[in-house]
């Protein structure tokens, strides 16, 4: 009797065991099921930041959209779905385990989906907030932080900074850093109004020495978390008829095109390489190629985030691997409008935001930073927040910005 408890109790454990290693091991499941009239396709993929994908599909509709949510491997997350059309919108709205909302109100018109606090249409407005005893508020994903100003120029939205997460702004004689507080750091004596020869990456922003006039061996090293300073050295005199190629694994590759010499500027060892000369330049877009001499003098940059799946767009980046997302961006007058379109289904695309720059983007851990006219802001699941307003900004293009998650 005793060897036999002995023999149950094993060949539990062992059961057990082997179901624990499934779990541990399982990299997700693709399944199908109906909430009322829809039908639910539902896709984990736990490799790539627990990333749900769903389609939704009725007789008047198909949808798509992701979440990322740890709901540790649980199938059939999606408990409720509203539904109604509006004019020319179908407007629907899916509702999670624990009674959990967690996007906006998504309405498709045609192959666009718009969120319902970008549209402005009385009847989309009045449903969604009969919505609001559902648990839904459409407050959630309106920007109500109130400013603070910091001075004639710069007004700041203390409410909206994100925590762990370092902003820093360009100034003409060195940083202005926002986070738990506000500060500055000075690299320049005199104002310098214009600094091609900079770049953020990472927790860093690197900038050439411009109390120079026509050549540098020194560059700036300035930490944004803390705004202490580094100086970097090159054993050659670089020309400032150079520019900033783009970033590697956070090295920054610059092309001097007086001497025609490609150089690596490395953080961690705080030291500047000749890499190529004219003969061997290369070009990175998410893999290392050969580049011609005539595209690095006509100030070819790196583009880590390059696709060409989708045509039509000024700019197409791809953020993710089998999940994710393409951001797409149209120029539309003065501005570019953004979407951004599921890597598993591209046809059907959702609207974000509009910028004035498609060289302020930022992407950061599911967030977007950006400026739009005189005011940089960021985007989540949430919507947009504004985080700053600086006048400056409004005249000067070349003020760049930097964002560190800590």
């Amino acid at each position: 009797m005793k060897y036999l408890f002995k023999t149950l109790l094993t060949l539990i454990i062992i059961f057990f065991s082997i179901k624990f290693l499934f779990f541990l091991f399982d990299d997700g499941h693709q399944i199908g099921y109906n909430v009322k009239n829809f039908h639910v396709k539902e896709t984990l993929q736990t490799k790539e930041n627990n990333n749900y994908y769903f389609e939704l599909t009725n007789d008047k509709l198909k949808i798509n959209f992701q979440i990322n949510k740890n709901y540790k491997k649980a199938e059939k997350i999606i408990t409720k779905i509203y539904h109604k059309k509006i004019d020319s919108y179908q407007c629907v709205l899916p509702v999670f385990k624990g009674n959990t909302i967690l996007t906006d109100v998504m309405c498709l018109n045609k192959n666009t989906i718009t969120y319902a606090h970008d549209i402005n249409n009385k009847q989309v407005q009045k449903y969604v907030k009969n919505l609001k005893q559902k648990n839904y508020d459409i407050n959630n994903y309106n920007d109500q932080a109130k400013a603070k100003k910091l001075s004639n120029s710069q007004t700041i939205y203390e409410d909206n900074l994100l925590e762990n997460h370092y902003i820093a702004m360009e100034t003409y004689k060195g940083l202005n850093l926002f986070n738990n507080t506000i500060g500055s750091v000075k690299i320049f004596d005199e104002d310098v109004y214009k600094k091609p020869l900079s770049v953020f990456t990472g927790k860093y922003y690197l900038v050439a020495d411009y109390k120079e006039k026509y050549s540098f061996k020194n560059f700036t090293l300035i930490n944004i978390i803390n705004g202490n300073k580094t100086n970097i050295r090159s054993y050659d005199d670089i020309s400032f008829d150079s520019y900033i190629q783009g970033v590697v694994d956070n090295d920054i590759y610059l092309f001097d095109k007086d001497a025609q010499t490609q150089y690596k500027i490395s953080i961690k060892y705080e030291s500047v390489e000749k890499v190529a000369d004219k003969n061997n330049l290369k070009y990175y877009n998410g893999k290392w190629m050969a580049m011609s001499l005539s595209d690095a003098l006509n100030n070819k940059k790196f583009n880590n985030n390059y696709s060409d799946k989708i045509k039509g767009y000024d700019k197409v980046d791809k953020i993710g691997d089998k999940t994710g997302y393409y951001y797409l961006y149209k120029k539309q007058n003065n501005k570019y409008q953004v979407f951004k379109a599921d890597i598993q289904n591209p046809k059907l695309k959702t609207y974000l935001f509009e910028t004035t720059s498609l060289d302020s983007i930022i992407y950061l851990d599911g967030v977007i930073y950006y400026l739009n006219g005189n005011s940089f802001y960021y985007y989540t699941n949430n919507g947009s927040r504004k985080i700053l307003t600086n006048s400056e900004l409004e005249f000067n293009s070349d003020i760049s910005f930097g964002v560190y998650k800590k």
